[in-house]
């Protein structure tokens, strides 16, 4: 590992953990020969004038932090700042504790009452001193909560979160809000940009709640999900979850969960007086004392002016999913289902970042089709295959594989039939299974042997085609009959182009749904993976003088419409070594690259006669290759990602952002890909959607991970999984 060290003092060890601000590690004190633990803060990186102001802040209020003396607050040693590869960043010296986190403890299952009371009396301490001080802590869970080695708890980042909050003096790291929380322990007024000191109070109900009962008070396929309960709906009691709890504890508990902040508890000491006494099992059972909020079982009012602790004030209208994002809760910083995966947003908060995510083990890609995720994952190298809700992200099905997902190959969806290839589990064949798509039910499955070439799904004719040695069969892909047969001797390759299957070195094209011979010509060596289909005709890479020409044929007789050079470089024979050529067409214009001796700039031809209609002359990079767009062409370019119109070639948009490495292209969207850029010490990838006609961003996010799938997409929803397995419906 790359040796750091912090303001030549601090030697970096190793990562302890990450989360929505910063990465933690151990690290030892040089000058003072002591462990400490150091917190580098992330979401402060970065240059220029606005960045530095926004650092000079959280040093200025984390200094106030710091000056926070209490047994259970962890103690802050030392604040500096570090040079990372993406700017100045400020870092956080701390005590290194020994022990677990409360989070660890949780996932253990419920405690005690009396372990309960006692860590609830521990952090309503620290939060009476903190608040006293004036300083809100407003990330109240497990994570942020330390059990010693001697059973005692200790508060981590206490008052860090609002000091990296821009929107506490009013500044701006972004053009959005940045709404810092957990959402899955977010209070009301908080989710609406309004924390106050009962704010930390509902924070430590959520953790009461789930230390008693083994699970938050709310659960959520994802942060919206969260806060729109936190926002909206009634919790319930304790007792309801985990039987045998007391009525004290109920009431306690929900008073915390008032959604309006002056129906819980007046002060953290308040509610460590009565935190004690619970901890005291001869107290359990008490009447309530004079003055508390009576709290109703759930779905049911109390007798006693409760309901608006419940319900809200009267005439305050119902809060759904649209109406949170509009009101400012364009989250800036997630923590998605109160997990592990991180996304960094930016863009306005009306655009509704996410509709849903979910965290699928092992998932690498994803499709959508009819109103359906089908995402492709692995659990210890076998492939399983789920079945999501696209509204709303629901789990419907799974099935596991039994085998690994053959290499560059996964699922195709036709139809209402889910098809996948995978090996056997001892590798001594492959296998291609059809699901029904709605129900995940096994419909058919057909060994293939490995001598296969090709595995492919003719979307016209919705059959699934096969070669296997040098014969080629179309395959009904709901049922998996036999439709027909060729004899592809001697070479058995194919392509797949508009209605027909091009035969390699057979000269001959059969319809892809008959198998009927379509014609014969001697002229043809077909190339590459797929055809396209443009009008009457199709286009396909064959042998030629360049080596590889791309031609254009009259797809109802073979003749040849117009032939021109595409590449001079023999590319490696496997499949995917040529480019889709749906990627250098939009409309009817096809974008060619430039060929030595030939074409010496990027050149647009009319794809139904081969004239050429307009040539690039501005800069470009001729070894990146360009991308089609709805109405456009995407070339790099060295101020950034230049989007030329495919009518006349003239310039659209300029996206000057830098290092763009890949440019994907779903429905009328450009999606920029900004992959493995460095963040601290940690990679992360940056992900852009731009209109594709003007250019105007529509969405940005930045992921915790080095990959993130291509899209797929289904009307306004945009579909891509993170390298961390996380799925995210983004809404554009």
């Amino acid at each position: 590992m790359e040796e750091h060290i912090l303001a030549d003092r601090y030697r970096l060890v190793r990562p302890l953990g990450q989360g929505g601000m910063g990465e933690v590690w151990e690290a030892r004190d040089e000058s003072l020969r002591r462990p400490v633990a150091v917190k580098v803060v992330s979401v402060l990186a970065g240059g220029g004038s606005r960045a530095a102001e926004a650092r000079a802040r959280f040093l200025r209020e984390a200094r106030i932090t710091a000056a926070l003396q209490h047994p259970n607050i962890v103690t802050v040693h030392d604040l500096g700042e570090a040079v990372t590869p993406e700017g100045t960043t400020p870092f956080l010296v701390m005590e290194l504790l020994r022990g677990q986190g409360l989070d660890a403890v949780v996932r253990r299952g419920p405690v005690d009452g009396t372990d309960a009371a006692r860590w609830g009396t521990g952090i309503c301490e620290a939060l009476a001193e903190a608040h006293e001080a004036g300083v809100l802590h407003r990330d109240i869970k497990p994570a942020n909560v330390f059990v010693t080695a001697s059973g005692g708890v200790k508060v981590l980042d206490f008052g860090i979160a609002r000091a990296a909050d821009p929107s506490a003096t009013g500044d701006r790291l972004t053009q959005t809000g940045f709404l810092v929380g957990t959402a899955a322990y977010m209070a009301p007024e908080q989710a609406r940009g309004h924390p106050e000191r009962r704010s930390d109070l509902y924070a430590l109900g959520c953790v009461l709640f789930e230390l008693l009962t083994g699970r938050p008070p709310f659960t959520a396929p994802d942060t919206v999900g969260y806060l729109t309960a936190h926002l909206q709906d009634t919790p319930p009691a304790p007792s309801a979850v985990a039987a045998g709890l007391s009525p004290a504890w109920d009431r306690l508990v929900l008073r915390l969960l008032a959604k309006e902040p002056e129906q819980r508890y007046g002060s953290a000491a308040e509610l460590a007086d009565e935190l004690r006494q619970l901890g005291d099992p001869a107290q359990a059972t008490r009447p309530a004392p004079p003055g508390a909020a009576t709290v109703a079982a759930p779905g049911r009012p109390a007798p006693d002016a409760t309901t608006e602790a419940l319900a809200g004030p009267a005439g305050r209208r119902d809060v759904n999913r649209r109406d949170l994002l509009l009101g400012g809760a364009g989250l800036a910083v997630l923590a998605a289902g109160g997990g592990s995966a991180a996304l960094y947003l930016t863009g306005a908060p009306r655009r509704g970042p996410v509709a849903w995510s979910r965290n699928i083990g092992g998932a690498e890609t994803a499709l959508v089709a009819d109103g359906r995720c089908h995402v492709a994952g692995v659990d210890s190298d076998s492939a399983v295959l789920h079945g999501l809700d696209l509204a709303s992200g629901e789990p419907l099905w799974s099935a596991a594989l039994d085998g690994p997902w053959v290499t560059g190959t996964h699922l195709a969806v036709v139809d209402g039939t889910v098809l996948t290839l995978t090996a056997l589990a001892d590798y001594s064949s492959n296998v291609v299974r059809a699901f029904d798509a709605a129900s995940g039910d096994q419909l058919w499955q057909r060994p293939v042997a490995l001598g296969t070439t090709r595995v492919d799904v003719h979307r016209p004719s919705g059959l699934l085609i096969m070669g296997e040695d040098t014969s080629v069969a179309g395959f009904d892909s709901r049922t998996g009959d036999s439709r027909w047969g060729v004899d592809a001797s001697p070479f058995g390759g194919y392509v797949l182009a508009g209605d027909l299957v091009l035969f390699d070195g057979m000269g001959m094209a059969v319809l892809a749904a008959t198998g009927d011979t379509r014609w014969e010509r001697t002229d043809m060596y077909p190339r590459g993976d797929l055809g396209h289909a443009l009008d009457t005709g199709i286009l396909c890479y064959e042998v030629g003088e360049a080596p590889v020409d791309l031609v254009f044929r009259d797809a109802r007789t073979g003749a040849v419409e117009w032939r021109t050079p595409f590449q001079r470089e023999e590319p490696e024979p496997y499949v995917g070594a040529f480019r889709p050529i749906e990627s250098l067409v939009s409309g009817t214009t096809v974008l060619l690259p430039p060929v030595e001796g030939d074409r010496e700039r990027p050149t647009a031809l009319d794809g139904l006669t081969g004239e050429p209609k307009w040539t690039h002359d501005g800069p470009y990079h001729p070894d990146e290759p360009a991308r089609s767009v709805a109405g456009g062409f995407v070339l790099p370019a060295p101020e950034g990602r230049v989007c030329l119109a495919a009518d006349d070639g003239t310039e659209r948009w300029l996206d000057e952002a830098e290092d763009t490495d890949a440019v994907w292209a779903t429905g009328d969207r450009a999606l920029l890909y900004r992959t493995r850029r460095e963040r601290l010490f940690r990679r992360w990838t940056t992900v852009r959607i731009l209109d594709a006609e003007d250019g105007r961003e529509a969405w940005s996010g930045a992921f915790d991970n080095h990959h993130v799938s291509p899209p797929a997409s289904d009307g306004d929803l945009v579909v891509v999984v993170d390298g961390g397995g996380t799925v995210w419906a983004l809404r554009v």
